[in-house]
């Protein structure tokens, strides 16, 4: 394929191997129980409810179906759920709603769940609380059960399984789109017209910051070597799909790493998405008709990575998570040039402005932090930008750690102290509604509970 650049095999399992192949635990008593399950169910929307987007057009066919994908994995009394949503977001009172309806139906415990939207872009449009409610009312109201049913049917589906991790490292097909402009040292959006206007900007200064450009792929097997499916991160906006000009239904490149992967390994291998922390990070190209050759990209880095992904032996399974209260942004002090310099009107935004600063002072959201052996996941609630993600990495214990944003709420953008400073977009009050302050505890209390879970059961390299 023409767009993909990847490492080769030979390096990444070199790498790896390191880490995966020798793994022996501390505490025995976590022995070689591990099970996992997997399901999925379609939650597709109807044709004419409202997709998702500034434009929030509505629908008129589906180019392919919107699921629910579950993963359950057990182990030493504990289940660590995994659900993977073809959604753009998910509200705090629908992961409840979820979280309770499995709680009453199986013995996982509300700890224990972790509901990943892809942050799909060809989604149904999921209003925030408050915020046109009444929009795709009838469709949302059933997300709970059908995404609660594809949990319940995975939790059924348990059975023993052999786990095996596995990374590529793709370097084309995502970028970080925030460009220093050299007028004002401020950033522009790389979707912004004046981008392209020489008189209005004579000149940028590259990219702000960096992209992660880590795939990651749990593959869990059955005993005799079926895969029964996989858990995958990766950090990019699913945005490619056309779906301003057709109207149409996907699950965008989410999807197709799903489908093949599928047809690679089987039909019952059912692949689990986590966004990671991709809140300034899209593809250089979106709404693209050849969304799907682009999407190739990473699906073949996922394929590969499942390939040469190494064994874990008597991996841990455990979890926690704690409800976090934290500042919201100063939305009443955001000055109007912040909006009128990207090109737009500050009127256009007040009705945003005026969302953030509505809200409580205090917003309680939720953080957790999981492992499966060696692999850690840290959470948050919002669209999380790629310097926070690879800052958990490298202060988390694990030898391998991903950042799964979005999960169990829905928060807006939390950029870093130098991108407040050079304001954009995703910055403005309604696009953001987290302090600095407040970004800052959550990504730290995810740290603390990653330490917590590692000095549990610390994991340590065999001696050669």
């Amino acid at each position: 394929m023409k767009f993909l650049t990847t490492l080769s095999p030979a390096p990444v399992a070199a790498c790896l191997v390191l880490f995966s192949a020798c793994f022996c635990l501390e505490n025995a008593a976590c022995a070689a129980d591990l099970q996992a399950g997997f399901a999925q169910v379609d939650i597709t929307p109807p044709i004419g409810a409202i997709i998702t987007g500034p434009m929030g057009p509505l629908s008129t066919a589906t180019d392919d179906p919107l699921k629910a994908r579950a993963m359950v994995v057990a182990s030493g009394g504990k289940k660590l759920v995994i659900v993977g949503v073809d959604l753009v977001k998910i509200r705090r009172d629908l992961s409840d709603k979820t979280i309770e309806l499995v709680m009453r139906q199986t013995d996982i415990t509300r700890e224990g769940i972790l509901i990943c939207p892809s942050h799909n872009h060809s989604g149904p449009l999921i209003p925030a609380d408050g915020d046109n409610a009444k929009a795709n009312k009838a469709y949302i109201d059933t997300l709970p059960k059908l995404i609660s049913d594809s949990i319940v049917q995975a939790s059924k589906a348990l059975q023993s399984a052999r786990m095996s991790v596995g990374r590529s490292i793709v370097l084309e097909g995502h970028i970080n789109r925030r460009l220093i402009s050299k007028s004002d040292g401020l950033v522009l959006n790389t979707w912004l017209k004046k981008l392209n206007d020489l008189k209005e900007v004579p000149q940028v200064l590259g990219s702000e910051s960096v992209i992660d450009p880590e795939l990651w792929l749990v593959r869990f097997d059955s005993l005799e070597g079926k895969m029964l499916g996989t858990l995958m991160n990766f950090t990019c906006h699913p945005c490619l799909h056309d779906r301003i000009k057709t109207h149409t239904w996907s699950a965008d490149y989410p999807g197709v790493i799903a489908d093949t992967l599928a047809k690679e390994f089987g039909p019952q291998a059912i692949g689990v998405f986590m966004q990671g922390a991709s809140g300034n990070i899209q593809p250089p190209v979106c709404w693209a008709q050849d969304w799907k050759e682009r999407a190739a990209v990473f699906a073949n880095a996922a394929a590969e990575a499942a390939k040469t992904a190494l064994p874990v032996e008597s991996p841990t399974v455990d979890f926690a998570r704690r409800d976090v209260d934290v500042p919201r942004c100063n939305a009443e002090a955001q000055r109007p040039e912040a909006i009128s310099r990207l090109g737009w009107r500050p009127e256009s935004f007040e009705g945003a402005k005026k969302t953030a600063a509505s809200m409580p002072r205090l917003l309680n959201v939720p953080v957790s932090a999981a492992r499966i052996g060696p692999f850690a996941i840290a959470t948050n609630a919002g669209e999380l930008f790629v310097e926070w993600g690879i800052s958990v990495k490298k202060r988390s214990p694990f030898p391998h750690t991903v950042l799964s944003e979005l999960t169990n709420h829905w928060v807006g953008y939390e950029p870093t102290e130098g991108a407040f400073k050079h304001e954009g977009y995703e910055t403005l009050a309604g696009a953001n509604f987290v302090s600095l302050e407040g970004i800052q505890t959550l990504v730290d209390t995810a740290v603390e509970m990653l330490d917590e879970l590692w000095k549990k059961a610390p994991v340590k390299l065999e001696s050669k």
